[in-house]
């Protein structure tokens, strides 16, 4: 049976040397502390690094977070996904071993490698019709209620995700298991289909309006060129569309070279970056230092003369050189890359029109040559079969796509419909029941609860369904929706009573088949029973030194494998590239 067990979070300020880890387990997790305490903020951070981007987190959090780190389990295996701004890395941790898996700030790129660890494959169309696999904010949007607007809104806590085509409701339908990764498989063959169906129907068009046009075609041919003028003619289009193609794919190849020396460039000059302000930092404690200075880590003490200020100086300098280079090095490749791209664009369109002239002189050939050597009873014959043979074609392929609409239309079956969400009404009545919610207020449209009322029922009511969901979740054995995060029950405007209710019914859902995590200002009253309780007790003071240096180091360590893998991945492409100019 495979979960998905977020088993702790790190975060790290590099700019205060200071960091915080927050361990979880399975089952309940209680997060509880006052206001300003960081709650809000560590629960969103979980989120963000899987790759969601929330509606509302707290600037100065942001501003003050260098690097994010979640360590998960999927199944059997470990992994550890690091975010920094728009970068992702993935690693596979084994026996203590790390194994990075991919490095990018192309956000599709990382999702689809996350997907591929949870054996997620559910395609999603952006509204320009490009495609993708489900993203993490789709994913994960019915297993977390956020304390802005989480209360008042089912599952739409994220941020960005409006390019997404019909993203409410395909994830509505994915999320309870009614259509699955096979459904939205065979939805693909179909969509291929129709492709091909459609590229046949303009083909068979095409034929039609040729057969009409035959007559006018004949008469035409008497005072057009010769086919051996137009054999010669498109003999030499093919030489020069030959030479186009062999400038693309070497322009090709060199970009690549380029853009590889571009990234690696960029990783130096990260490195060089974090080195000076290291550095600046030595240079500041020494100076404050008398001749002889004491390490705040190890307590060694060493001299710290003029030579030994100097030194550290000079390795600065040595930095800045250093940095000024690459940062040279790099406007030096981008405006190579630049050029390389405007040529590139111009010999492509060079080569279109070629392209075009040789269909259109090759068209002519094989008109002129039935038309002459068949005569035109024989080019209305023949046109006729070839009007038939795409006919049968494109009943063969509307075949195959009625079929697959009956497979698809099975999966879409009333029976199965009802019996998912007899189920979720099922877990709503029982949580209704604990929380004072009327059972005439459960309502779900497209497996979703309705939200018709206003006042502090609401919140209860979100309450309700998506715990619900989440109990109906936990009935799978391998989904990644067995997770569930509850962010400030006591904010959002509950009686003592009510609020009571929320807190007892979390013996609900505390199974350890699962995992809930739940921040509060309040005690719930069940902490003795969670698995796990972080307290935090000093407002805007949840960071600390003390565990800053094992977190800094395996983040350094993660950092050189990623670089190696990224030096690894770019030296294949390169060989890839070398074998396409041979």
């Amino acid at each position: 049976m495979k979960r998905l067990i977020i088993k702790k979070l790190v975060v790290i300020s590099q700019s205060e040397s200071r960091s915080l880890e927050v361990p979880f387990s399975k089952g309940l997790n209680i997060i509880l502390g006052g206001n300003k305490t960081g709650k809000s903020s560590i629960i969103k951070s979980i989120f963000y690094t899987f790759g969601c981007e929330l509606k509302r987190i707290e600037k100065d959090w942001k501003e003050l977070i260098s690097s994010y780190l979640i360590f998960f389990q999927y199944g059997k295996n470990q992994y550890v996904i690091i975010r920094q701004g728009k970068k992702f890395q993935i690693f596979e941790q084994s026996k203590g071993e790390y194994l990075c898996i991919i490095e990018s700030d192309e956000f599709h790129k990382y999702s689809n490698s996350l997907m591929d660890i949870f054996g997620v494959k559910m395609p999603c169309i952006s509204k320009e019709g490009k495609e993708f696999n489900i993203t993490p904010p789709l994913l994960f949007r019915f297993q977390y209620i956020d304390q802005d607007e989480g209360w008042n809104k089912i599952a739409d806590a994220f941020d960005k995700v409006g390019y997404i085509k019909d993203w409410k409701k395909n994830t509505n339908k994915y999320v309870c298991g009614y259509l699955d990764d096979k459904y939205y498989s065979l939805q693909t063959q179909k969509a291929q289909h129709i492709m091909e169906r459609e590229e046949k129907k303009k083909e068979l068009n095409h034929n039609q309006n040729f057969v009409e046009q035959i007559s006018n075609s004949l008469s035409q041919l008497d005072n057009s060129k010769s086919i051996e003028e137009a054999t010669r003619e498109i003999e030499n289009l093919v030489q020069q569309a030959d030479a186009l193609r062999k400038d693309i794919f070497s322009i090709k190849a060199e970009m690549t070279i380029y853009e590889n020396e571009t990234y690696m460039n960029q990783h130096k000059l990260h490195i060089v970056e974090q080195n000076l302000i290291e550095t600046e930092k030595d240079i500041e404690f020494a100076m404050k230092q008398e001749n002889e200075l004491v390490c705040p880590t190890c307590g060694a003490v060493y001299s710290n003369g003029l030579t030994e200020q100097m030194n550290i100086s000079s390795d600065y300098a040595h930095c800045e050189k250093l940095k000024k280079e690459l940062t040279e090095a790099l406007d030096v490749t981008e405006n190579t890359l630049s050029d390389l791209a405007q040529k590139y664009e111009q010999i492509s369109r060079q080569l279109e029109s070629l392209e075009l002239k040789i269909q259109k002189s090759q068209e002519f050939i094989s008109y002129s040559s039935y038309y002459k050597n068949k005569g035109q009873y024989e080019m209305y014959e023949a046109c006729g079969q070839q009007l038939d043979i795409l006919e049968k074609q494109v009943d063969k392929i509307s075949f195959k796509i009625a079929k697959l609409d009956d497979e698809i239309n099975e999966m879409k079956s009333k029976k199965r419909s009802k019996e998912i969400k007899d189920k979720i009404e099922g877990n709503c009545r029982i949580l209704a029941d604990k929380i004072n919610v009327p059972k005439t207020f459960i309502k779900l449209r497209d497996f979703v609860q309705v939200i018709d009322h206003t006042g502090s029922e609401t919140p209860r009511i979100v309450y309700m369904y998506q715990s619900a969901l989440y109990l109906y979740n936990l009935e799978r054995t391998d989904s990644p929706f067995n997770f569930y995060i509850i962010d400030t029950p006591n904010q959002q405007g509950q009686d003592t009573d009510n609020l009571e209710s929320i807190f007892k019914s979390l013996k609900l859902i505390m199974s350890d088949d699962g995992q809930v995590i739940v921040g509060t200002e309040r005690e719930t009253g069940i902490e003795d029973k969670a698995n796990n309780v972080i307290r935090l007790r000093e407002k805007r003071r949840c960071l600390s030194s003390e565990k800053y240096n094992e977190h800094i180091e395996l983040f350094q360590k993660l950092q050189k494998l990623a670089l190696n893998w990224v030096a690894e991945n770019h030296k294949k492409q390169k060989e890839v590239a070398d074998e396409m100019i041979e």
